[in-house]
């Protein structure tokens, strides 16, 4: 076992730890911008000295090594850097030794390593389609297995060739073969364009480990006073059982371990348990049962708690004729506090009951958010509570912009699951982004004024919407960044503006239910610009256990989604809220359908590529093991693009292809039979395109089998089943 090196220097301004006072030098100059190591033979100058030599490799040692005719004529005829010609050279011409750090990486390195167009070149293709069992247990060996579980590996960024976003031409490719285009960087800049180092230093920066939570201690007197207060609703809660208090720690230790990271809405840091009101607590009880894998006590809490919380809001927060709450004797601001917490009640109960078919039943959740659309409104969307400079007054205002802002992302979950309006609309919404995640965990006073002495402020969320929609990112008023949570709203946003577009082209007296080029080519640009938002926020990681939290690594999930969504409309077809996979994989057969071209072949490609990590560790490990700790949305995620693979896969595959395939298209369904043969024992080449459906089956399978574990929520399973399903159907299995 290789013993992982102590970190003794950290950076000042982000707090990542180094092993070596030269490591912490050298990162400290992505920060300055200090480029000290310059090229001989030409203008560039580089942050580091492994950077200069391999710009000297790259760019300058053709100039002093022969070349081959042939490789000279192959090359003059791909001028246009091709992220899917990086991915099959590392099949294909096996350049990699598995004991070196290779030239070239699926995944991103460090910040400052990342390559662009202008400095890496494709490898020429001596037998283009030529693949063999040597080669592609070659491109294995370069993805190296990760020294701790959550490694960034298992989350690779997708990898896109370069895209012209003026180009109105759906078909032929616009790949460039002929050199005359000059396509603009790839739709993910710098992301995903080489195979993973070997090399330590070249790796992601590593993170010191996110510091356990304090365990939720429930005291005897705070018990009682759980007992106490729950006397007070005996009129909707006949049964007072209240669990140990014992159990009530562990369930809300549960909630802050399991739930809390993915929607940071509570400040820790000042919660206390004893002063919060009692719906809250039983309501983040109920939530943290499931995490606990205590299902028959969240299911008890709920009720419990639902009941609980809808009597507290007929009571004191009800509107009457004069259009003011029951409640005569509270302030407004004490008012705006009761619904701000009430909110934070019912978002955790609806977070329990969206995921099950009946225990809890899912409309529930579609009840509940109603009411708590109700509320905020009645609070005002955008009115937050003032601030007069103290760290107190900050958390009430922070807390209160993060609780709105993660219930319109809510809303756009149910979206994505159910095929739902949002109840709230990004164009109503005129709220600041929220702060960064090392600001809001700050737990002094103090210790939040350093951190936002380094900081800077946040934009509207309006404003940096429209930036991402400006064609050119180096205008003036252009955002540089986001923080991660204001990064996971922008996404929602995009992908709620995708879904209001393709629900307009579904109308009657449409020609086409299809997004426009132009829609897609903004749409893109709006993609391309958050992404380079996203590598410039320190905190960002594609690491879900980094010690900012996994909402950033959800973020790329999300991402991935509005990619497919532009070449693809699921939010019909998904049929999830009806929780029968039978029906479920019918409605994805027969409402789906693709038509090949660039963007699909693209969007196939970053499916195959989120794939090759889990065949290289193992499905059945990484299901079991990891899966299970990240976000529903991944899972959600993941549906549509083992689906879209499969659609592709079946146009591929089948006889005959008109127009012929592509060499992208071809070099890419090479790809997947390798991989497949890799992780399916006894698979055949000859075996998977026997027909046009065997490969796509295959593909299926090894995506359900990530979600067939014995998981929290019944949805994620659920889009399991539906995966084996919709295989079957492939196959020609009866599913009726």
């Amino acid at each position: 076992m290789v013993k992982k090196a102590s970190r003794e220097f950290y950076c000042p301004r982000c707090d990542r730890g180094f092993a070596r006072l030269e490591h912490l030098q050298r990162h400290e100059r992505s920060h300055t911008k200090e480029k000290p190591f310059c090229c001989d033979q030409c203008s560039k100058s580089f942050t580091r000295k492994d950077l200069l030599t391999r710009h000297l490799r790259l760019a300058h040692s053709s100039s002093s090594a022969p070349q081959t005719p042939e490789r000279s004529s192959i090359a003059s005829t791909q001028p246009v850097f091709d992220g899917l010609n990086v991915l099959a050279s590392a099949v294909a011409d096996n350049p990699f030794p598995s004991t070196a750090a290779p030239e070239h990486a699926l995944l991103p390195a460090t910040h400052e390593t990342f390559p662009t167009a202008a400095t890496v070149e494709p490898t020429p293709f001596s037998e283009p389609f030529a693949y063999g069992g040597d080669d592609f247990t070659s491109f294995l060996d370069s993805i190296p297995l990760p020294s701790h579980p959550y490694s960034p590996t298992y989350q690779p960024l997708p990898l896109f060739p370069p895209l012209q976003f003026d180009s109105g031409s759906e078909y032929p490719s616009t790949f460039g073969h002929d050199g005359t285009s000059t396509p603009r960087s790839s739709v993910l800049p710098r992301h995903g364009t080489q195979l993973p180092s070997l090399h330590l230093e070249e790796s992601q920066p590593p993170h010191r480990a996110r510091p356990p939570k304090i365990p939720v201690a429930v005291t005897t007197q705070c018990r009682d006073q759980i007992v106490k207060e729950l006397r007070d609703y005996t009129n909707v809660v006949p049964d007072q059982t209240v669990p140990s208090r014992h159990a009530l720690s562990r369930c809300l230790t549960g909630y802050l371990n399991g739930y809390h990271d993915h929607y940071p809405f509570l400040h820790l840091s000042t919660l206390n348990i004893e002063t919060s009101p009692l719906h809250l607590i039983l309501s983040m009880a109920s939530l943290g049962a499931q995490y606990c894998r205590e299902h028959q006590t969240s299911i008890s809490l709920f009720y419990v708690a639902k009941s609980i919380t809808l009597e507290h809001i007929r009571r004191n927060l009800q509107w009457t004729e004069n259009n003011t709450s029951q409640n005569k004797n509270v302030s407004a601001k004490d008012e705006s506090q009761d619904i701000l917490e009430t909110v934070q009640s019912l978002l955790m109960l609806t977070s329990v009951s969206s995921w099950f078919e009946h225990y809890p039943p899912h409309y529930e959740a579609l009840y509940l958010r109603s009411v708590m659309e109700t509320l905020l409104r009645k609070d005002g969307l955008n009115n937050l509570p003032l601030q007069d400079g103290s760290w107190e007054s900050w958390i009430r205002n922070e807390s209160a912009k993060r609780l709105k802002l993660i219930v319109f992302c809510f809303f756009g979950i149910h979206t994505i699951v159910f095929d739902l309006p949002s109840m709230i609309l990004t164009e109503e919404i005129s709220l600041d982004l929220p702060c960064t995640e090392k600001e809001w965990t700050a737990s002094s006073a103090s210790q939040w004024m350093e951190v936002r002495q380094h900081g800077r402020e946040t934009p509207k969320l309006q404003d940096a919407l429209n930036s991402l929609f400006t064609r050119n990112p180096s205008a003036p008023g252009q955002i540089e960044s986001f923080t991660s949570l204001g990064g996971y709203v922008l996404i929602h946003a995009i992908i709620q503006n995708i879904w209001l577009i393709q629900k307009a082209c579904r109308l009657p007296l449409t020609s086409s239910s299809s997004l426009l080029p132009a829609q897609i080519s903004s749409l893109e640009q709006a993609l391309e610009n958050w992404c380079q938002c996203w590598e410039r926020n320190q905190e960002s990681s594609i690491d879900p256990f980094n010690p900012h939290g996994p909402i950033s690594f959800t973020s790329t999930a999300l991402l991935r989604l509005a990619y497919i969504r532009l070449n693809a409309d699921f939010s019909s077809a998904r049929r999830l809220q009806t929780f029968n996979p039978d029906e479920i994989a019918k409605s994805l057969r027969q409402n789906l359908s693709v038509q090949r071209n660039d963007r699909l072949t693209r969007a196939a490609l970053h499916c195959a590529h989120a794939l090759s990590t889990p065949i290289k560790l193992g499905i059945n490990y990484v299901a079991r093991t990891l899966v299970a700790s990240w976000s529903n949305q991944y899972a959600l995620c993941s549906l549509e693009c083992a689906v879209l693979l499969a659609k592709w896969l079946e146009i591929a595959t089948a006889p005959d292809p008109q127009p012929r395939l592509t060499e992208q298209e071809t070099k890419l369904l090479e790809f997947v039979i390798e991989m497949v043969m890799e992780a399916q024992h006894g698979a055949s080449r000859s075996w998977l395109l026997e027909n046009n459906t065997r490969l796509s089956a295959a593909v299926t399978r090894l995506w359900a089998r990530l979600f067939t574990a014995d998981y929290i929520y019944e949805l994620v399973n659920l889009i399991g089943r539906s995966l084996n399903r919709y295989a079957d159907l492939l196959e020609g299995v009866d599913v009726s």
